[in-house]
This record gives structure tokens, sequence and C-alpha cells, in this order.
């Protein structure tokens, strides 16, 4: 993950500086006449956080799916089941370890984030970058929650990456295409459509709606905070059905 990280944000900083006035074509378009630096810093954040999105997917499938299922399927479950400690405190052990690396991997990308969007336009929204850092410092809990669920339910590791990776990118969109077709509405309760306010707190688009609202403005208050509490309705509901169904678990 930590080479994968760096090819990515290679890639991203080489693009940033090769195709910078790009943007200034693309902000234009809008009638926005010269766009500021401060447009241009946002817009630049926004495409970075279009990729950042994705980023803590990977590692939480990465590092959390096989968190429990690779016990049983390892047989390692003989020797941790049977020593002294509450289960619950080994589940809340292992989500701390795979929130830690994830979001350390996350961060390094963040960081790069904030040097290239400073060097090339010499100005950072501060307050909308930390804003964005918050909220990412949820998701990753929510998402890396939701994988500790689906590791719990299975016994094998293979099984428990592939579901997830179904779910997120498969059933969540499945889902959000009919409810637009059928509703004209974008799903905002599912964990995908939540994940979307890391970028649209810089520029308010969501480019995975069939009818989107562009707008060049961050996105309105009552947006980012119904985006954190459905993440936090996954991270609550996700870890308290873990550690249910990991009490239950018995070595095989």
């Amino acid at each position: 993950m930590l080479v994968l990280i760096i090819i990515i944000t290679s890639i991203m900083t080489y693009f940033s500086f090769r195709y910078q006035q790009k943007i200034n074509t693309f902000l234009s378009k809008f009638g926005t006449g010269v766009p500021s630096v401060s447009l241009k810093s946002r817009a630049l954040d926004y495409i970075w956080s279009f990729v950042l999105a994705d980023v803590p997917v990977y590692a939480a499938v990465f590092f959390g799916s096989p968190s429990i299922s690779s016990e049983i399927e390892d047989r390692t479950s003989f020797h941790i089941f049977a020593l002294p400690i509450d289960r619950y405190t080994l589940l809340i052990s292992k989500y701390a370890a795979a929130y830690t690396v994830t979001l350390i991997i996350s961060t390094i990308y963040v960081i790069f984030e904030a040097a290239v969007t400073s060097i090339v336009y010499g100005k950072l929204e501060t307050s909308l970058f930390l804003e964005s850092y918050g909220i990412l410092l949820i998701f990753i809990a929510s998402i890396l929650a939701f994988t500790f669920f689906i590791s719990s339910v299975y016994n094998r590791n293979i099984y428990a990456y592939i579901t997830v990776l179904i779910i997120y990118f498969l059933v969540f969109n499945a889902v959000d295409v009919i409810t637009s077709l059928l509703y004209n509405v974008t799903s905002p309760y599912l964990l995908n459509n939540a994940a979307t306010v890391l970028m649209r707190v810089f520029i308010n688009v969501n480019l995975f709606s069939f009818s989107p609202t562009i707008s060049l403005s961050p996105a309105p208050t009552t947006t980012v905070l119904l985006a954190v509490i459905v993440m936090i309705i996954y991270l609550v509901g996700s870890i308290s059905a873990a550690s249910i169904i990991f009490e239950r678990k018995e070595a095989k």
C-alpha cells in the first residue's frame, strides 16, 4: 500500500504541474471570467480529493478485511481465543491498528496534496482543507468498521476481500442508479455517496449523480453534516455488529 500510494501521488503531482492551465480553461467555461487563485486552488484540491475518496477503501480492504476471517482460516483462533483477553478488547485493538496504518497511508497522500497545491498556486484554502481532512478521519473509521463487519461474517479472507469491494463499488452504485432513475435523487444514506463530501467541501459537484447540480462554491453545511452523520451511523452499526458476531465466533 505504501508503494502504491507513492506511485499515485507521483502521478497526481506530475499531472498537477503539467496540466495546471487546463484548470483555468475548465473554470472559465462556467462564466467566471479569469478564475481567482482561491478558486483554482479549490479546483485542484477537488481533483486530488476525487482520488483520495477511494484510497481509504482499498487500504481498509487490505488491512481490515482479513482482521477476523484470517484468525479462523489460519487456525490462529485456537491460540488467540484461549487467551485471557476479552474478545471485544481484541477486536478494538485490531481495529485501532488497522485504523492507524490506514490513516498513515491516507495522510501521506494528503500531505502531497497540500504541498502541490501550495506550490502550484501559492495558496491553500486551509479551513476547507482541514475540514476535508477531518471528514477523512471519520470516513476511514466508517469504512474500516464496515470491513471488520464483513470480515466477522466469513471464515476465509478471499470472501471478505471480494464482498467488501462488491458491496461498495457495485451494490451501492446499483442502488444509487436505481433511485436516481426512479426518483431522480441521489441516495444520501449510501456510504460511497457520503464519501463524495471529501471533495465537495471544495467545489460542490457530485460527478456520480445523473443530474448533477454544479456549483463552484463549497458544499453547504447541511450537506456536510448529513454525510458525516451517515458515516457515523455506518461506523456504530458496523462495529456493533462485528462485536456481536466476533463474540460468538468459534475456533474451527
